[in-house]
């Protein structure tokens, strides 16, 4: 049954259940491997790169799950691929829970692994479908600083189950369960809404357009360079620090307690733009790198590389899904499932290169040369500058009812328009009566506000 939701939820109805699901397939389901390695290593006898190997099996989930769910969406609604991704990550962290065996260990974080592919790229038509543009940046990148909060939640209970991981991963499919039932309560479900003559089909030709070649290679880039973070930081530290087995724990919280900083995301491309965003992430993430590299043994050094990356991944994810939204706007889950599918590709190519170039060169080294790569970000951004998830400006300037500015006093404004055309204005911001009689509308208010970012002015008319 299709299910229509409007335009104007309340942004923290959809922020809450958002947070959840994030928290748990991509902060638990996902990166709590990188956590948990040195158990692991331990438990199961297994090396850095048979663990890198399995790491990206996890990405390689991911993109099935991930194509399937941006295919699903458009035609069902983001309900059931969201709830979908909540009870993979509860059946994958369940048999991580119960895995006795290396070949068991692999199944648990695969299954887990396509968890985030099955919930996250829905999240963004949820976003869409029930935001009001003028919230929408803020709102989406909130919710996908859920990452840290999943982080930062696995630190206290790895702490207090120390030994005893098994324990601390059945909590984590306890949180799983309960973040897929309430996003089954508030997500929207039917097809997309789409306009004109229905969705677009979704081909290559569709996917490669010109816009889309920086935000792509952009997405591979940043897959590439992190993943040997996510999965080899907390080893390193471990071999670099002996003697303080609480000290992984207490990295890893403060990697996820400063991502909350990356939910500026939204206002900083508001403001400032996403071309000078992703050039300023892309030499904080670099230098979060290869800081850990060449002082992984100093304490303020690990805990301010932490910080750094932390709120830089999640900023610099929070501008890719804004700038993915914005070139497809017409199908926001296929195009936005599309460039996670390629950070992924990048996060699954990663480790299992940094895992067999540990064993020859070192982690330091490996650590260093993603450093020098990231730093390819600073050159992959958008030809033109972006602000907003909305590539249309007339849409922006429609949605919000402050567009129309001071007209007489006794003009009689309609408290709504339901259905209603734009026409450019002169330079001096005014219509002329002709213009009005031409469009067939009439014209109840001369003067309109240019909305920001909006390069034209334009006037509401109503029918």
């Amino acid at each position: 049954m299709q299910q229509s939701n409007p335009v104007s939820t309340d942004p923290a109805r959809l922020i809450g259940p958002g947070l959840a699901i994030v928290a748990a397939t991509y902060g638990l389901a996902r990166y709590c491997f990188g956590l948990y390695l040195p158990e692991f290593e331990r438990e199961f006898g297994i090396g850095p790169a048979l663990l890198g190997w399995i790491a990206s099996g996890s990405y390689a989930s991911y993109i099935g799950a991930a194509v399937l769910a941006s295919w699903m969406s458009g035609r069902t609604g983001p309900r059931l691929p969201v709830v979908l991704g909540g009870f993979a990550a509860a059946i994958g962290m369940a048999v991580i829970t119960l895995a006795e065996t290396p070949v068991t260990l692999a199944l648990g974080v695969i299954i887990a692994g396509a968890s985030p592919g099955f919930a996250y790229p829905p999240l963004s038509d949820a976003v869409v479908r029930m935001i009001e543009p003028a919230r929408q940046n803020r709102t989406y990148t909130i919710i996908n600083s859920g990452t840290s909060l999943g982080v930062l939640v696995a630190a206290p209970i790895a702490l207090l189950a120390g030994d005893q991981w098994r324990a601390a991963w059945a909590i984590f499919v306890a949180v799983a369960v309960l973040a897929a039932f309430w996003n089954g309560r508030v997500l929207p479900s039917g097809p997309f809404p789409c306009r004109g003559e229905g969705l677009p089909k979704l081909r290559l030709d569709w996917y490669l357009k010109p816009k889309s070649f920086r935000l792509f290679a952009a997405a591979l880039v940043l897959g590439l360079t992190t993943a040997v973070y996510w999965t080899f930081a907390v080893e390193m530290i471990t071999i670099a620090v002996t003697g303080n087995q609480h000290l992984g724990q207490i990295f890893w919280a403060v990697l996820g307690l400063a991502g909350f900083g990356g939910a500026i995301a939204g206002d900083l491309v508001s403001r400032l733009g996403l071309r000078f965003g992703l050039r300023l992430g892309g030499f904080a993430i670099s230098a979060s790198m290869a800081l850990l590299a060449v002082a992984p043994a100093s304490l303020p050094g690990m805990m301010l590389s932490a910080a750094l990356f932390g709120m830089t991944f999640i900023l610099i994810t929070g501008m890719l899904g804004v700038w993915s939204i914005n070139v497809f706007e017409d199908r926001p889950a296929a195009g936005f499932g599309a460039t996670f599918l390629v950070i992924t590709l990048g996060q699954m190519i990663g480790p299992a290169i940094s895992g067999t170039g540990a064993a020859v060169i070192g982690l330091p080294s490996m650590f260093l040369i993603s450093a020098a790569a990231a730093v390819l970000t600073v050159f992959l951004v958008p030809l033109e500058d972006i602000r907003a998830m909305s590539a249309d400006p007339r849409a922006a300037a429609v949605e919000q009812d402050t567009a129309v500015s001071t007209g007489p006093a006794s003009v009689n404004r309609p408290a709504s328009v339901t259905v209603f055309d734009l026409h450019p204005v002169t330079a001096g911001g005014m219509i002329s009566d002709d213009q009005a009689e031409t469009s067939g509308a009439q014209r109840w208010d001369r003067r309109e506000r240019v909305a920001p970012g909006v390069d034209e002015t334009y006037v509401k008319v109503n029918r």
